[in-house]
């Protein structure tokens, strides 16, 4: 069952990578103003953490990746401090993972989670009618599922951000993945992003490191095609020299294409003007 989906996260490298990450979110998680494990259901993983740049700010909603079985806003809190540095809030956020729940519950979990924030923004600190949602890995897949069109009480989206994204679920069920998200041929294509889409307008950023197998550009390159189709404001780029677990780095980066991609992304919405 190996295919270019299947992720090794246990490289001594993918490991040197997560501990650093880790390392600076534990460092993040100190900063003034920090509201940490914040409950937006009564299940442990329903939390998220709130790193506010003010009341007017841009909001950076971060769905964390690991193929939906596995990860941690915990350790996706390091971009914070950069992101307040330029006048953006940045929340991380956590959802139930499979295999104890199915992927439908991943993606109820992310939209909830987005809800919430809607609901409670005056008190965190957050600006409602300026949030950005991004991920990678299945962290973009739940963001793009955040951004489609249609789902009940869905908040206004401001834009999605897509690294290494997971968009066509069907392919999953020829690989390891299948072993924990257990899906049908019905309920990958309910639950693909590609047949629920953004509406007309909304942009898009959609990325992938260079070192990272075809599968991804492929996926990424067929989100985008139908996006741009119909009628939704695409961006594509790809970060060369890194691989699915380096590009998170950028994340927190400046300088790099996807932080300084994301951040124009972000001000070009808003009519703000870079720091």
């Amino acid at each position: 069952m190996s295919s270019g989906y299947d992720l090794n996260p246990d490289t001594p490298a993918a490991r040197a990578l997560q501990a650093t990450y880790k390392r600076q979110s534990d460092s993040a998680a100190r900063l003034p103003g920090a509201q940490l494990d914040l409950a937006y259901g009564p299940h442990p993983r329903q939390k998220l953490d709130v790193f506010s740049a003010g009341s007017n700010a841009p909001v950076i909603l971060f769905f964390h990746g690991g193929y939906w079985t596995a990860g941690s806003k915990d350790a996706r809190r390091f971009p914070s401090p950069t992101w307040i540095e330029h006048g953006v809030s940045w929340v991380a956020i956590n959802y139930r993972l499979t295999p104890e729940n199915a992927l439908k519950v991943c993606v109820a979990d992310a939209r909830a989670a987005t809800n919430w924030i809607a609901g409670n923004a005056a008190t965190l600190g957050l600006n409602r009618n300026a949030l950005h949602v991004a991920g990678n890995s299945a962290g973009g897949h739940l963001a793009a599922m955040v951004s489609a069109e249609n789902w009940h009480g869905r908040p206004t989206i401001r834009s999605l951000t897509a690294i290494s994204g997971l968009f066509d679920l069907s392919p999953l069920i020829r690989t390891v993945a299948q072993d924990w998200l257990r899906l049908t041929s019905q309920s990958a294509t309910a639950l693909s992003p590609i047949v629920q889409l953004p509406p007309p307008g909304l942009p898009v950023l959609i990325g992938w490191g260079g070192l990272e197998t075809q599968v991804f550009a492929d996926q990424s390159n067929l989100y985008a095609k139908l996006c741009r189709k119909a009628g939704i404001p695409t961006q594509v780029f790809t970060s060369s020299g890194v691989d699915h677990f380096k590009i998170i780095g950028e994340f927190g980066e400046p300088g790099t294409q996807l932080f300084d991609m994301l951040l124009q992304q972000v001000l070009a919405v808003e009519n703000l003007r870079k720091p």
